[in-house]
């Protein structure tokens, strides 16, 4: 603790508490700062004059008219100097006076030549001047040069090509490799390879195939049989209406807003093909509406012809109001009217007269089956409800687009469809016009009215005294992240222009969770009863919000569970637990809900009376130029805060209390940028083209949407897909994307999956899957930081440092206690490593959904050989597709695959080249961050040093920073070598006179004939994947479900519609033979760069690779390609490095 003294009247005491001392100082002369400001005690001292401030320009135009800054300016010089092969600009200074002071002359000589001069006050203002007169005046001499730069910086060409890596490889696996390359040749499985690698179907893209299609049909039912089920489902709703015990529930729901337009809302439905509703918190459209059409079906006896579809945004909205309707028809959920499917979970409802809640992604999902395959699945569905239409995701926004097609199909079919789209705050407008009715005006919109109690709304200027006066807020103002949170709330300048709004509500300044808390405490100090709904952006701070109320110094003690139940709400969290707040609390009890926007629409969690909201919620931003994702703490729109604002008058009169300033409010935007705009789009691409809208691109399909994303982000998109391999050229679906899209996540962690069954290693590519599609399992409590980073950097091989199998062998060492019963010691395993338990839960589920889609797909018995396998429950991975699990080279190869094209190579002690960047750094929460570790520019022997990683981050909410100026980091990383890079990294890989270029910016150096051997390799194994992909699809075309033929079953008897067959029993077995053998080689490879580290759980008294014996050895047909000698000790990873 370090205490500042500051002899004023009053005296002024400021203290400051951190584990180390220079922090210490800071944040006590910090408190004293902030103390004699807000006594008005400070000398205001007029700001120093900044280049902004002068005359001098910061900005120049172009004769296009595009401003360049000094940044863009350094860029060019560094590509122009580069392109015509001249040394850097060298600027020299020379000082001079005159009548306005001194100035400084800065003159830029390039080649010898003096081609340009800025003056001003200061050097370095004058050195900026200088660069943007340079550019300046090099365009207006060539503008096609300028263009040309720009085309290049979108891709990283204009940085050139990065420090050459090298490779070093013996003479013995340089032989192997050859000779494998050679076998392959002569193999069954590459002589099969299509030769049109577009896959299946026609150029104009026909659907998958007949027979599959016909199988997915489902069976008709007789109209008698539709009769009887009608005048039943009469007979049962006059029970219900007849029946004392539901008379209750019948009144409480004739009391519903919603009761009272229902005549009105069920005629327009009937004489419309689309009704945009918009109804207003409490007014009872979710639960009201599908029950409103579905009961006047039964009652004019054609109840068992009405099928009702209601999407909603979230899994828990849709299970919680499905639960909730079929409590209200008095019937349990799934064994009767009414169910749900969402990811991982469903309960449908019996056929034939049913409401189905789903997820909008499950349903749009189901949508692309029946259009892909031509089934009849969804011409039984009369109704589809779109609720909380206003939530643009991008799932919504492109099953809006599908649905207009489907009214077209169905309209035609004389079939008619009943489309209803829902929401509390909608723009009305926008959906009228996408919608138009026959004649081509605007669709009508019916409002309904809603039943909340008036709600008192106070914002940050309202309560802050109120809270610095509480007896725990001393320590709580002195927190830096608090006091930068009011500075900027408090004393935020009004914009006055819509670029300055955009900049103020675009700033981005951390969550003031101590604050965030101490408004928590004052709620429930000034009230005796009702509960209180936290809306927080993100998981870490709920996890930081929860651990400051049970660990904090409060009036209460929150851990006392007969006063105060603490509540998560969270899409990781299992709906089980999320369940329990819809639950009565035992009596006297008073919840706190801490949520994400989860909690913002469909769900009303019962006694909520105050609302504590930040105002943020975290929004996925992607860069498709420069590959930069960004998740950040975005404010959310006014009528979000509205919708918030409303969960606490839904029962009671309420309070809202919003942790923003007046002002802040005031210039919050309308809604949210809609997700088509914001992120990547690879996976939408994916599923356009598996609709196949007829004579149409995917850029038009997209265009199609109620707001299209920029041409741009799309062709960015579809540059990937055909990298992966999900395109061709003519951007056509191959055999691998058709694969692609039956594996549900995205297409690049659906490789690593794929590759991960071929290459034998299926338990740890499934957890690899798990955790790169959705959250590291670590967390990091900011007061333990350096405790949390040190058992998270305990868990990683050393010879390949990766965020990602520490993950995996984390996750390995939990679920082996969590499986075999030891519960307790699980949870413990958990706290005393930092883990989340439910991100862990998550992880293992998304396991068993992915292995189940790999078994659906025919994969697992391509893999295996076994064409009898079926998925069922409680059924894991075969044994035979785990004998590589051990394999680190390997594992490092998938996690490459999924990384592909985001790799870095280090260049300094802290910095590292990208293909789009020339310096960024490894992130502080990368294991991989090395502070110590020093770099040998020097060494020409030593490899220098490969990284993929996940993810590449910009912090812009520095104070002070532009874009182009802020650090950029690469999180969640994993170090590589050159051949894991060469073989399952690179995509484009081009013969230079010293060795290889790949994907043109990384060139690797070393023994020529193996680098081309190399190269031939993954090239002979990525054909033989085609034939692979070929024979999946085309058994699936010919209901075999994707699996390869028996040995009793003839090649020559089995073609689909194109004229590609299954995969025979002999070419499974040379896949199984030729990707052992790589995996042989990685190992080889390994040990001779790093001995004892290519394996796990290696015993020294055993050899961890041994020399494969030649491959022309060897015969095709064994499964068993050669003798390996593997340790006794057991496999799992989590044994590797204890």
């Amino acid at each position: 603790r370090t205490t500042v003294v500051v002899d004023a009247e009053p005296i002024i005491v400021g203290q400051g508490d951190a584990p180390q001392r220079k922090e210490s100082i800071r944040l006590a002369a910090l408190s004293a700062v902030m103390q004699l400001n807000d006594r008005d005690m400070l000398e205001k001292r007029k700001p120093a004059p900044s280049i902004a401030s002068t005359s001098l320009p910061t900005t120049v135009p172009l004769s296009n008219g595009t401003q360049i800054d000094y940044d863009r300016a350094r860029q060019f010089m560094d590509y122009y100097c580069r392109r015509f092969k001249f040394g850097s600009p060298d600027i020299s200074f020379k000082a001079s006076s005159g009548r306005g002071g001194s100035q400084w002359e800065a003159v830029m000589t390039v080649g010898g030549r003096r081609i340009g001069i800025g003056t001003a006050p200061a050097k370095k203002t004058a050195q900026i001047q200088c660069y943007l007169d340079v550019v300046q005046y090099l365009e207006g001499c060539d503008p096609d040069l300028w263009k040309e730069f720009v085309e290049a910086a979108k891709t990283g060409k204009d940085l050139g090509l990065a420090p050459k890596v090298h490779f070093h490889l013996s003479d013995s696996i340089g032989d192997d490799i050859k000779d494998l390359c050679d076998q392959i040749a002569d193999s069954t499985l590459y002589r099969n390879v299509p030769r049109n690698v577009s896959g299946p179907g026609s150029a104009d893209g026909s659907d998958v195939g007949g027979s599959r299609a016909q199988s997915r049909q489902r069976s008709s039912v007789s109209p008698a049989w539709l009769e009887r089920k009608s005048k039943e489902l009469q007979r049962k709703r006059q029970e219900y209406l007849s029946d004392p015990a539901t008379e209750k529930m019948r009144t409480s729901r004739a009391a519903l807003p919603v009761s009272t337009v229902a005549l009105q809302l069920l005629e327009h439905i009937r004489n419309n093909e689309v009704t945009i509703c918009m109804a207003t918190t409490g007014s009872g459209k979710t639960t009201q509406i599908p029950q409103l059409i579905l009961d006047e079906w039964i009652d004019r006896g054609e109840g068992a012809n009405c099928n009702i579809v209601c999407t909603q945004p979230r899994r828990l909205a849709a299970v919680s109001v499905a639960e909730r309707v079929a409590k209200e028809r008095n019937e349990r959920c799934g064994e009767g009217s009414i169910g749900y499917s969402v990811r991982f979970e469903a309960k449908p409802p019996r056929d034939h007269g049913s409401v189905t809640f789903c997820t909008t992604g499950i349903f749009f999902k189901r949508m692309q089956s029946a259009l892909l395959e031509g089934s009849t699945d969804l011409d039984n569905v009369t109704h589809v409800i779109v609720d909380e239409v206003h939530e643009r995701f991008v799932d919504t926004d492109l099953l809006l687009v599908v649905l207009k097609r489907l009214l077209a199909d169905r309209k035609a079919k004389n079939k008619p469809l009943k489309v209803i789209l829902m929401s509390a705050t909608i723009d009305p407008k926008l959906f009228q016009e996408y919608f138009p009715d026959e004649n081509g005006r605007p669709a009508d919109v019916l409002e309904v009215p809603g039943r909340a109690f008036p709600v008192d709304k106070y914002f940050l200027d309202d309560f802050l005294p109120q809270l610095r006066a509480a007896p725990s807020a001393n320590s709580i103002f002195r927190e830096e992240s608090v006091v930068k949170y009011i500075d900027r709330e408090m004393n935020m300048v009004a914009p006055v222009t819509p670029t300055q709004a955009a900049h103020t509500i675009n700033e981005d300044l951390d969550i003031p969770h101590p604050l965030v808390a101490l408004t928590i405490s004052h709620v429930l100090q000034s009230s005796d009863s009702g509960h209180v709904l936290v809306f927080l952006p993100g998981w870490d701070d709920i996890a930081t919000v929860q651990r400051l109320l049970l660990e904090g110094n409060w009036p209460f003690n929150f851990m006392d569970q007969r006063k105060f139940s603490i509540h998560l709400l969270h899409s990781t969290i299992p709906l089980a637990e999320q369940e329990v707040i819809f639950e009565p609390p035992p009596e006297g009890v008073r919840r706190i809900i801490l949520a994400t926007n989860i909690a913002e629409t469909s769900v009303t969690i019962p006694d909520v009376v105050y609302v504590v909201d930040t105002g943020k919620v975290k929004e996925q931003r992607y860069d498709p130029e420069r590959r930069i994702t960004s998740l950040v703490s975005a404010w959310v729109g006014s009528s979000n805060l509205m919708q918030r604002a409303g969960r606490a008058g839904r029962h009671r009169p309420g309070q809202y209390f919003g942790l923003l300033s007046k002002k802040q409010a005031e210039v919050l935007q309308p809604y949210q940028t809609v997700e088509m705009k914001r992120v990547d789009l690879s996976n939408i691409v994916m599923h356009v083209k598996a609709l196949q809208f007829p004579g149409m691109s995917v850029e038009e399909v997209l265009d199609a949407a109620i707001e299209p994303p920029a041409s741009e982000r799309v062709r960015s998109a579809i540059k990937d897909l055909e990298m992966v391999g999900a395109l061709d050229q003519d951007q056509n679906l191959t055999s691998l994307g058709r694969v692609l899209l039956q594996i549900p996540v995205d297409v690049q962690i659906a490789r690593l999956v794929l590759y991960g069954c071929f290459f034998r290693c299926l338990d740890e590519a499934l957890t690899l899957a798990a955790i790169m599609s959705n959250r590291e399992p670590f967390v990091s409590p900011m007061h333990v930081r350096d405790e949390a980073t040190q058992k998270k950097n305990s868990f990683t091989p050393k010879q390949y440092r990766s965020d990602v199998l520490a993950a995996l062998r984390a996750y390995n060492e939990w679920a082996r206690l969590q499986e075999s019963g030891q519960y307790v010691v699980a949870n413990r395993f958990c706290v005393d490593n930092f883990l989340s338990k439910p991100t862990l839960l998550l992880i293992q589920k998304v396991r068993g959904h992915l292995l189940q889609s790999l078994y659906n797909a025919g994969v697992i018995q391509v893999s295996s050989g076994d064409t009898s396998l079926r998925f069922s429950r409680g059924r894991g991975v075969p044994r035979e597709l785990n004998s590589n699990s051990e394999s680190l080279p390997l594992l490092a190869g998938l996690i490459a695959i999924a990384s592909q094209p985001k790799f870095a190579v280090r260049t300094s002690d802290v910095m590292y080249r990208t293909q789009q960047d020339k310096n960024v750094a490894i992130h502080p929460s990368s294991v991989n961050f090395r502070r110590r570790d020093k770099f040998d520019r020097e060494a020409e022997g030593e490899e220098r040093q490969l990284y993929a990683y996940m993810e590449k981050r910009q912090n812009l909410s520095v104070a002070g920073t532009q874009g182009s100026q802020a650090q950029k980091y690469i999180v969640t990383t994993t170090r590589l070598d050159p051949m894991t890079y060469i073989l399952f990294g690179a995509h484009e890989i081009r013969a230079t006179a010293h060795g290889l270029e790949c994907d043109e910016w990384l060139p690797i150096g070393g023994n020529v004939d193996a680098l081309d051997d190399l190269r031939r390799l993954k090239r002979r194994i990525e054909d033989c994947l085609l034939r692979v992909y070929e024979g999946i699809v085309a058994s699936q075309n010919l209901g075999l479900r994707g699996r390869p033929l028996s040995e009793r079953e003839h090649e020559e008897e089995f073609a689909d519609a194109d004229g590609a067959r299954p995969l025979s029993a002999p070419e499974v077995r040379e896949l199984g033979t030729y990707t052992q053998h790589i995996v042989s080689i990685l190992e080889g490879y390994t040990e001779e760069q790093n001995p004892t580290q290519s394996r796990v759980g290696s015993r020294s008294a055993t050899p961890l690779w041994s020399p494969m014996p030649r491959v022309r050895d060897l015969a095709s047909g064994r499964s068993t390609p050669y003798s390996f000698s593997r340790p006794s000790t057991p496999s799992r990873l989590w044994r590797e490095l204890r």
